[in-house]
């Protein structure tokens, strides 16, 4: 019985080790949503932008950088909160 045991704890960890880790970690982002970034292709900072999920909600923003200065997106105004048609 202990050697079942034993067993068991080495194909959990085994199991853990090999879990897909490609998410992002906490304080990382990912890719803005492409419907966000060909919101504001061709604009300046600060354009009043609007961007159709793939839900078919509609988000009003003003075009930013990402705080990390990677993208240049629609930033959905109040978070993203306010503004869904």
């Amino acid at each position: 019985m202990k050697k079942f045991i034993a067993m068991l704890c080495i194909v959990g960890a085994v199991v853990s080790f090999a879990s897909d880790n490609s998410r992002p970690q906490r304080g990382e982002r990912g890719t803005p949503p492409a419907e966000a970034i060909s919101a504001c292709e061709g604009q300046e900072t600060g354009a009043i932008c609007q961007v159709i999920t793939p839900r078919g909600d509609t988000l009003d923003g003003t075009c930013k950088n990402t705080p990390d200065e990677k993208y240049f997106v629609c930033m959905p105004a109040n978070g993203g909160s306010k503004g869904r048609r």
